[in-house]
Parts: structure tokens; sequence; C-alpha cells
């Protein structure tokens, strides 16, 4: 009996530490799987102010000033200094708040998110939104109060920076970061350039209240008058329009770099308009510059082109000649530009002694039904215009492949088949009386 006990207690003890260590082991398994998985942060000890100590403070207050005194340090590239009448103070502005006197002390500054100051000893301020000479006046009469036989200043130590959004016709839209001292023209070349469809005379310069401003960029880079050129502020969006299809179009065949699609103001003459454009060297003979107009013929009434040469020796310089809607300027250049019914019309490299038939072969020229017997070249050099694939082509010459009759009546022919079948398929169903 006695024995049947003591194996008892014995296997109670057994199984008690069996029991206790599997508890163990499993405690340290889930301490250590928790410690696996990640654990959400406690933000209760840095956002609370009261377990703040007096030392973090400090150590934080140390932080605040290091970053001001890096931006400090920054190089700022500045076209002048800045005008307190006219600078707007906003929100990253930094000032240095000066005590002279006995006490000699140099406390920096910087306007709050909310637009507001706190001055040592007087308070916090509203400044967003006035200029830096009010702001100045206003802090300079508060604090001297509270600083007896001392001297305050409060100037500009740094200016602040904001994002502006650049869109529109740019090489690369998007928001870009700036100062107060940055200019239109300066953010329009942060984003790579305007594209060769932009129109540069009427860029917008939106503000958030509403407001738009308006620049012209071929103006600014012609006569340089920084005036137009206006400051841009915190969220502002210069948005480049492009060209309006339909509006007042010239196009423009010279070399590689001025060719293209232009718009132009109603009125606007030849010579000011290819200034505005830089396609004008120095060397140019502007004797040797043909516009291609669309004119009405009064005899037959149809619409002819017509080859015109303003500044032409002999007939005097036009310089008052004005450009129209859908005017084409050829420019002197050792191009030949090959028009009409061909597939790649455009400008091609001269090369002595080609033909007419050689260059309307090369955009891909329709020799069907004898077309290329229609071909005539305008030689810009004499004002004279030849008809035939034979005739011998200069540089600055106008290759025109004028359509066949067979070409100018296809898409008329090819709708008869068409038409017929209406129309005996409305006599079949009774439409038409016999």
């Amino acid at each position: 009996m006695k024995c049947r006990w003591i194996l008892h207690s014995l296997l109670c003890v057994v199984c008690v530490w069996g029991v206790s260590k599997a508890q163990i082991n499993q405690g340290a398994g889930e301490q250590q799987k928790s410690s696996a998985l990640p654990q959400a942060m406690n933000f209760s000890g840095i956002l609370d102010p009261q377990k703040m100590t007096r030392e973090e403070f400090e150590l934080l207050k140390k932080q605040r000033e290091s970053k001001l005194m890096e931006r400090l340090a920054q190089a700022e590239a500045l076209e002048a200094s800045i005008d307190a009448q006219t600078y707007i103070i906003g929100p990253g502005d930094i000032f240095s708040f000066n005590i002279w006197g006995a006490l000699e002390t140099q406390i920096h500054l910087a306007v709050s998110p909310e637009g507001k100051l706190l001055i040592p000893s007087v308070g916090e301020m509203v400044v967003s939104g006035k200029s830096l000479a009010d702001v100045q006046d206003f802090v300079v009469e508060k604090a001297s109060g509270f600083y007896e036989n001392s001297t305050v200043t409060l100037t500009l130590a740094a200016l602040r920076f904001f994002r502006v959004h650049v869109v529109g016709e740019v090489r690369y839209p998007g928001t870009y970061v700036a100062q107060a001292v940055d200019r239109i023209s300066e953010m329009i070349t942060d984003a790579g350039g305007v594209t060769g469809w932009a129109f540069r005379r009427r860029i917008e310069l939106r503000h958030p209240d509403g407001m738009v401003d308006f620049f012209d960029l071929d103006a600014f880079e012609l006569e340089g008058n920084l005036e137009e050129d206006l400051f841009v502020s915190g969220g502002d969006v210069i948005y480049v329009p492009p060209i309006e299809v339909g509006e007042t179009l010239v196009r423009v065949r010279a070399g590689l770099e001025s060719s293209g699609t232009y718009q132009i103001f109603g009125g606007e003459r030849l010579l000011p308009f290819l200034q505005r454009i830089r396609a004008l060297n120095r060397n140019d003979d502007l004797s040797k510059i043909v516009v291609v107009r669309r004119m009405k013929n009064p005899d037959s009434g149809l619409m002819e082109e017509k080859y015109l040469m303003p500044f032409k020796d002999g007939d005097g310089f036009d310089f008052q000649f004005q450009l129209l809607a859908n005017d084409e300027v050829m420019l002197p250049s050792d191009y030949v530009y090959v028009k009409g019914a061909v597939q790649s019309p455009g400008a091609y490299p001269y090369v002595m002694n080609l033909t007419a038939r050689d260059y309307a072969g090369m955009a891909g020229g329709d020799f069907r039904s004898g077309s290329i017997k229609n071909v005539r070249v305008y030689h810009a050099h004499s004002g004279k215009t030849e008809k035939g694939p034979d005739v011998r082509v200069e540089a600055g010459d106008v290759v025109h492949l004028h359509p066949s009759w067979s070409q100018r009546f296809e898409p008329y022919l090819r709708l008869l088949p068409v038409i017929t079948s209406l129309i005996l398929s409305a006599k079949a169903a009774g439409f038409f009386g016999d």
C-alpha cells in the first residue's frame, strides 16, 4: 500500500513537470513567433508632449536649427537684391531676428505652413501674403518695447521653396520646385523647353486665385524685357497652348531647323515674322524669298497658286508685306521642295543636274496616265516657271506634280458603280414610274 502511494506521487510530479515544460516551450515559441512578425510602432511617447523630457526637447530644437542652417548655407542665384516693397512673404521664408545691444542675439525664424511667424517675447503674427517691408516694420515696432536699450532688426535670410506646375506643349510636363525669384521662362526651360507645336506668343500663367497673366516667349527672347517675364508663385500653373488648327497658320519651307507650321497674328508682316521664328541667316538673300499664295483667278473663278517675291530686285523691297492664312514661305536653301501628287511631299537635298522627273520620283510621284507631263518647276532665282519632266532643277526650286485628269476624277469614277446599282435597285423596287 505504501509503495503504491509513493509510485502515484512520482507519476504526478512527472506529469506536472512535463506540463510546465510544455507550457514554457510553448510560451517561448509564441514569443519567438511574435518577435518575427512586424510590430506596430508605438508613437505615444513621441506624440504625448507630457512624456518629452527637457533634454529631448532641446535635442529636437537643435535639430530644427540645424536644418535651418543647412538651408542658409545653400547658395542662391539672384538677379539682384530683393525689393522689400514688392517681395511677398509666404510659408517657408526664413528670417533672421537680430537683437543688438548689451545682449547681442541672432535667432533664425521660419514662416510656418500656416503663414505665421513666432516672434520671441512678442508672439505669433500672420505674415503670409504681406510685403517684406510691412512685416519688417511691424515686427520691429512690436519687439522694440520688449528689448530696452537694444536695437531690433528683422532681415530675410533665405527664400522659400514651393511647387509650380508646367503643362501643355513642353517636352517634360510636370511639377517643379521653384522659388519666388524664378520666372516663367526659367520654369519652361526646366521642363525641357517648348515643343514644335507650341503657340509661344500667348503662354498662360494661371494663379490659384483664378487670375491669368499672359507671356510672349518670342518677344522676350527677341527683346529681353524682364517686365514681361513674370515671377512665379506657389501653386501657379504655366500652360503652353498648342497651335490652333484652323486659325491663321502659315507653312515655312527652309532648312531642317526652321521648316514647319507656324501661327501668326492678323496683319503680321513677313520680315518680322521670319525674325521672330529665327528663320533668317545673315547671308540669306532676301530677294529670293518666295511666298506661295492661293488666290482666285478673276477670269476662271478657280483657286490658283501665285508665287510672290516681296523683296525681288527691281520691284522694290516691300517691307510692309503682310502674311495671310495658308501662305507658304520658301526661303533660300540647299533643298528642293516637291509637292502635289506625290506620296511624300517635302524638302529634298539638292543634287546638281537632276531633273523634275528625278525629284518627283524621289517623292513617290504617281506617273500613271501621263501625269509626269504635267510637272512644273518654279525657279526661285529667276521667278519663272517651266513645264516638263526634263527641266533641270536648281537649289530652292519648287517641283509641283499636278494630278492628271484621271486622278482628279478617280474618286467620282469609283462612285459611279455604286450610284448605278442604287438606281437599278430603286427602279426594281418600283420607286420610279414607267
